[in-house]
């Protein structure tokens, strides 16, 4: 068995100055990852026109090619950057989720396009683990939260810059048209994905600045008794499944509600507002920007003001009272009629909607003993890849399709698909809340003996 060495060889933690520095370097990583994952939403319509792909095919290149790859990849991923140097890990992701959306604007068909998509993949399963890992070997136990959720809260800036900075220059291409380049003529849908991808490479010398932190014994675990098998973790969730199993499905279903409404809506504003990529971006970029890091943060600094106060049950009832108020936002933003008031509705359903995302989660850590943890909420993101980024946009297209018959329907699409979705969810984390306090008011005691 491993010993810890941390009784005999404390480590002493780098420089307030350093750590933040690395924080920033990730962020900007981040923010670059989700750009280049996020810009296809922006580009849908003049890539079904070039290819002539339905709405269910766009749709799989959204959500469900990524999740496809992130789903094989993301545990071997985390186990490289467990044991192996996780600067060059992230690098690596870099590179390879940089090369397939630059690749993405060679795409002349949908089977192409689904495998650049689909690598794309990559970037969420190195940077977020390895990322997460680094930083929690800057920071001090007290001081990681406020790091962890400026890391967190990138994905958030790189879903407005996405739209902002890909609304820009789609619209500086499409004024200019189609180019021709040593390896081909290419549109200006396929050019944005090319300008796009040429955004990682400051991005990879800045990273390059950044310091492979000394791996400290009380953040990653070493003993061997301490690292439960998957038969064990398997065994625990079995025990408790009518707890995890709801939550982890309706915390699901508040991910596929809420990816679905940002995969589609920037068509819904095209095709229903006519408003043009340039307007999307400049309009919809900011109100997701600010409306879902805010989400996020006032739910985190709620739940735990909530839990203070002794409700136990805070980090699902918080999630659960505010998707219920973004329910009626939901089915009345694409009905209403007026452009702004569809994105003032709008707004309130992604800053509602990302309350799970900030308070949800935590409920998993909560009734989970230590050692297992990592691994249930591993499980836990699995799920929600799976589901949430395959489910939530596939079921809008499908309806736009094959029930509403036209892509001008979208805003009835979107009216029915994400509030049933959000429904569902709400009864699913409502089941689990009696066995929820049962278990948790179990892990509060045994907390407690052994403390004693």
């Amino acid at each position: 068995m491993l010993q810890s060495t941390s009784k005999t060889a404390p480590i002493q933690l780098p420089s307030s100055k350093q750590a933040w520095f690395v924080v920033i370097a990730l962020s900007i990583a981040s923010i670059v990852s989700w750009i280049d994952r996020q810009i296809i939403n922006l580009l849908v319509e003049p890539i079904k026109a070039d290819l002539a792909l339905t709405d269910v095919q766009i749709s799989l290149l959204q959500g469900f090619s990524f999740a496809l790859l992130y789903a094989f990849m993301a545990l071997p991923l985390a186990w490289l950057a467990d044991r192996h140097n996780r600067k060059w890990v992230i690098l690596g992701g870099l590179i390879c989720w940089s090369a397939a959306t630059f690749s993405s604007g060679l795409a002349i068909g949908f089977a192409v396009l689904f495998i650049t998509r689909m690598l794309v993949g990559i970037g969420e399963a190195t940077l977020a683990p390895a990322g997460f890992s680094i930083i929690s070997d800057y920071f001090s136990k007290e001081k990681l939260p406020a790091a962890v959720s400026v890391f967190t809260g990138s994905g958030f800036i790189g879903s407005g810059f996405a739209l902002m900075v890909g609304g820009f220059l789609y619209a500086k291409l499409e004024a200019i048209g189609p180019q021709t380049l040593p390896f081909g003529t290419f549109a200006p849908w396929q050019l944005t994905f090319m300008a796009v991808a040429l955004l990682s490479v400051p991005v990879f010398f800045l990273l390059l600045f950044v310091r492979e932190p000394q791996r400290r014994d009380d953040t990653v675990v070493l003993a061997t008794d301490d690292a439960p098998p998957a038969l064990e973790v398997i065994s625990f969730l079995r025990s408790h499944l009518w707890v995890f199993a709801p939550l982890m499905l309706g915390f699901a279903c508040f991910v596929a509600a809420q990816y679905g409404i940002g995969s589609w809506a920037p068509s819904f504003f095209i095709r229903v507002y006519g408003w043009t990529q340039l307007e999307v971006g400049q309009y919809f970029g900011p109100v997701v920007m600010l409306a879902g890091i805010g989400g996020v943060v006032v739910s985190g600094f709620l739940a735990e003001r909530w839990l203070a106060q002794g409700i136990v049950d805070a980090t699902i009832r918080l999630p659960v009272y505010a998707i219920m108020l973004a329910i009626p936002c939901a089915v009345a933003f694409p009905l209403v009629g007026n452009a702004w008031a569809s994105l003032a509705l709008l707004g309130l359903v992604i800053f509602l909607g990302t309350v799970p995302f900030g308070a949800g989660v935590s409920t998993f850590p909560l009734i989970t003993p230590n050692r297992m943890r990592a691994q249930v909420v591993a499980v836990y993101l699995l799920i929600a890849n799976l589901l949430g980024y395959s489910a939530g946009p596939i079921l809008i297209a499908w309806l736009t399709d094959s029930v509403f018959a036209s892509p001008e329907a979208i805003d009835k699409s979107l009216a029915v698909a994400s509030p049933a979705i959000m429904v569902v969810g709400v009864f699913l984390c409502l089941a689990a809340l009696r066995p929820y306090r049962a278990l948790a008011a179990a892990s509060s005691t045994t907390q407690s003996s052994l403390e004693s």
